[in-house]
Formats: C-alpha cells, structure tokens, sequence
C-alpha cells in the first residue's frame, strides 16, 4: 500500500511517501509564498525519484489544520483534486499530531504548540504508549496562559515547537523544550498508513481551522 502525505499548515511544506510504512522519499522545506505553486511539481519529483507513478498512490493523506489558514486551503485543495482524479480517498490528519509523531517513542507526553494570531496559539497534548495515541487536550486555540495551566498537570510533558519562546507564559515552564518549526514528511504519510478508517471521499475533505480568518494579507 503506498501513501502520499501532504501537509501544508505548518512554516515548511512536508510531503512524505511510504510503502507499507518504509518511507520511500520525503520533502520538508519553507516555501513561502510559492507553496501553492511549487506543491504539484515537488510531489512530481518525489514520485519519480521514487519510481512510483501517480496510479500507483491508493491514499492521499493531508493535515486539515489547525495550522496556517493559507498552508491549510492549499493542501485541502490540491489533495482533493488529486484524489478525485485518481479516484482515491484522503485522510485527514490534523496538524499538531502531525507535527509531534516521530518523537513518539523517545517521549511519552508531547505538547506542540504553533503560533496563531490575536495573542493566541495553536496546541495540544497527547499521550503516547506504543502505537497507541491517547489526546489528552484535543487541538485548541487558546490564550497562552490558559495552556499553561493545563500543562501544569503534567511536568513530564514535553512542550514542541519554535513559537512557543514568543509565549511568556509557555517559555517560562520548567518542563523540557525542544525547539522545531514542522515535523518531518514520513510523518503524515505515516499517520495516514494507521488511520484509514478515516478516510473520505474528496467532497467530504474539510478544514479544521479552529477560528475566523484573519483580515489582511498576512494570514497565519
């Protein structure tokens, strides 16, 4: 079974490619502004180093958010293109799982946190014990501060992510940081592999983006 995970909602573009769980390429840079135009041709370029074609893909999976609101639309839109004309089913996989998954086995506990506006941030905490994934605080945007407290509970939880310094009240915990601005692109190809049973018909694909868009240029 081969899977092409695409997510777009963090700072850099990841795009992992898997069979039966070997990962068989992976792609993770900041592209900016071009995201939306260089995505097609990375995931070209992916396969074909790969020696895959697109009719060999059976799932698409894409992180639906929380996230960055462009990052967000854009991997939506181009995943459910591209699944309805292979005729394939996604697998939405939300971004702070995403975001945190490789680390799995060194932590139990994993915090990630990614900036959002209006003082805010993006986050969430799981629970890991094996394979098994338990969500302790479901993806929120929330104030800083209310995080914080919540994390309070759980000292051995291990806070991810390069935002979290622009929070005082999440820099100032004493519990362990590590310092990342994306997860790697096996991740959601990964994450898709497991999770099938939620996968969907492209129509169906939705955005999780947890608040109301920004007005202005800049969306984040």
């Amino acid at each position: 079974m081969i899977v092409l995970g695409i997510d777009c909602a963090t700072k850099n573009t990841n795009i992992g490619l898997i069979q039966d769980k070997e990962v068989l390429g992976e792609f993770s840079e900041e592209l900016g502004r071009k995201q939306a135009q260089k995505l097609p041709f990375i995931v070209e370029d992916l396969l074909t180093k790969a020696s895959v074609s697109l009719n060999d893909i059976n799932y698409i999976s894409v992180t639906n958010g929380p996230g960055y609101y462009t990052g967000i639309r854009t991997g939506i839109a181009y995943s459910g293109a591209l699944g309805e004309a292979l005729g394939i089913k996604i697998i939405p996989i939300s971004t702070m799982l995403s975001f945190v998954y490789d680390l799995r086995k060194e932590y139990r506990y994993l915090a990630p946190v990614i900036k959002a506006r209006q003082l805010s941030l993006y986050c969430a905490l799981y629970k890991f014990n094996d394979e098994n994934i338990e969500e302790i605080i479901k993806p929120s945007f929330c104030k800083a501060k209310d995080f914080a407290i919540r994390l309070k509970d759980f000292e051995q939880a291990v806070i991810v992510g390069s935002d979290r310094e622009l929070y005082v009240d999440i820099d100032q915990l004493p519990h362990r940081h590590l310092n990342r601005v994306s997860g790697p692109g096996r991740n959601i190809a990964i994450l898709g592999s497991v999770m099938l049973k939620k996968a969907v018909n492209s129509e169906e694909l939705k955005g999780n983006y947890l608040r109301a868009p920004d007005i202005g240029a800049s969306i984040g």
